[in-house]
């Protein structure tokens, strides 16, 4: 076994997945399954002795589940964690809360069919040598701010309006529910979202934020328009580009960077449409997803924001932006925000 191998635990109540994760990750030469646990209590006992680099984690499980593993492991014993789910849409609410409190990334596993799980293994393995990187963890919950008031639905003023073009990743859907739970209702500024994520969980992430937000959020369909005061997301599986008539386009071509949808093409037919009415805000993630698209907004005379390092979970995408000379400000995930609404005034 090598030094630099990735020290994994699984933790599942089912053998026979326990089984079959644990041949997939020792499939690959960088993965080591270190442990194996039944649930989240034996998780618990086992995982200081272990010492795991990663936790992979099953969510539902008896004696202790997924959720109050990740509440009582994140304290005393941070961890990166990877969870690997069964849910399909209706359950994916469980999901959220759980990367909310401190897991940093997820691999939905086909309900029909377990051993479909083996051709994502690819993705499972990358996952977790992301989650590997991963740092600045969470010793808990992260804190997102319910709004005190309920949502404001104004009328829409697209005319003359700017955008706000938000990409994360690994790490993002915590960070993204912050930044939109601070926002104003009355921001004169349409937002578009881009997080890489899996299909079929996009939609119960837009109902998650529009809960969160002041303004109203939703994922988007091919042809909705780009309103102030409201915000889409782009599908899972589909790239969302800026059309000249302030519109979305939805649309399967070729992934970019190994993702669709890619923040790229989001920014960059962004600032091709809006010019200097562009707000681009590149958070954490792994990889170059999002830099050329903030440097395309800041060539065409836009603004732009990032994640620094110290606040994100991994701080990749917002780095390669930064080496580009393509960030204008480089701030912690609580200074967004107020900066965003900073930026969108300017662009008026």
């Amino acid at each position: 076994m090598s030094a630099k191998q990735i020290e994994v635990m699984v933790v599942n109540d089912s053998t026979y997945m326990r089984s079959l994760f644990s041949d997939l990750i020792s499939s690959s030469s960088r993965l080591h399954v270190c442990d194996t646990a039944n649930d989240g209590a034996d998780a618990l006992r086992k995982i200081r002795k272990s010492k795991p680099d990663v936790v992979l984690l099953d969510l539902e499980m008896p004696n202790m589940d997924g959720l109050s593993f990740i509440e009582n492991v994140m304290p005393t014993t941070p961890v990166p964690i990877v969870l690997v789910s069964s849910y399909g849409q209706k359950g994916a609410g469980i999901v959220f809360d759980a990367l909310e409190m401190g897991a940093v990334d997820f691999v939905p596993v086909p309900q029909d069919d377990p051993e479909k799980m083996r051709s994502l293994k690819d993705t499972l393995v990358s996952k977790i040598e992301i989650a590997a990187q991963t740092r600045h963890l969470k010793p808990g919950a992260r804190h997102v701010r319910r709004p005190e008031s309920p949502v404001k639905r104004g009328e829409p003023k697209a005319e003359g309006s700017a955008v706000v073009v938000i990409g994360a990743s690994t790490g993002g859907p915590g960070v993204v529910s912050d930044i939109m739970s601070r926002l104003p209702a009355d921001l004169p500024a349409g937002v578009l979202i881009v997080q890489h994520m899996p299909e079929g969980f996009t939609k119960s992430f837009a109902e998650r934020l529009n809960s969160l937000s002041r303004i109203p959020v939703r994922e988007a369909r091919d042809g909705d328009a780009i309103s102030a005061g409201s915000a889409l997301l782009s599908p899972g599986d589909f790239h969302m580009l800026v059309r000249q008539s302030r519109t979305v386009e939805l649309n399967k071509s070729p992934r970019r960077f190994g993702v669709r949808p890619a923040i790229n093409m989001s920014m960059v037919s962004a600032a091709q449409v809006y010019g200097s009415k562009t707000v681009g805000v590149l958070l954490t993630g792994m990889g170059h997803d999002g830099a050329f698209g903030m440097k395309m907004i800041k060539r065409n005379g836009g603004r732009t924001v990032a994640q620094d390092e110290a606040s994100s979970v991994v701080f990749g995408m917002a780095r390669a932006a930064a080496e580009m000379n393509a960030v204008d400000r480089l701030l912690p995930t609580e200074s967004i925000p107020e900066e965003i609404e900073r930026m969108v005034a300017q662009a008026q």
